[in-house]
């Protein structure tokens, strides 16, 4: 199945007009390393994320697409928490042991007060 990712990639590719060999090899990866993320099958990494951003230079809308995709896709977030306030990081304990119980309508709220200002 063909992730919101792996559609955006291959976007990518029709407007470069590359072919997945092409792209994976820009990338250093293996053909069948970037199919497999294509279809779900294996997940990307952050590390995939940064090449794909530097090589391809994308302007800040598609890197955003691009990157709303990416989260659409994964599975786990992880969140570095090493350079982080005190609040902040109260703040992500908070909202990951909260998470499960939020209701859509509490989840509409906390992405309404997030994107404000943008």
């Amino acid at each position: 199945m063909l992730t919101a990712l792996g559609k955006e990639l291959r976007i990518l590719r029709i407007e470069y007009n590359e072919i997945l060999k092409d792209m994976a090899s820009k990338l250093g990866i293996t053909s069948a390393y970037l199919s497999a993320i294509e279809n779900g099958k294996r997940e990307p990494t952050q590390k995939f994320m940064q090449a794909l951003f530097i090589t391809y230079d994308l302007t800040d809308a598609d890197r955003e697409r691009i990157e709303d995709a990416y989260y659409t896709t994964i599975d786990n977030i992880s969140i570095n928490l090493s350079n982080q306030t005190p609040a902040q990081r109260d703040l992500s304990f908070v909202f990951a042991r909260k998470f499960d119980t939020l209701s859509d309508e509490e989840v509409e709220k906390i992405i309404k007060l997030l994107n404000k200002g943008e």
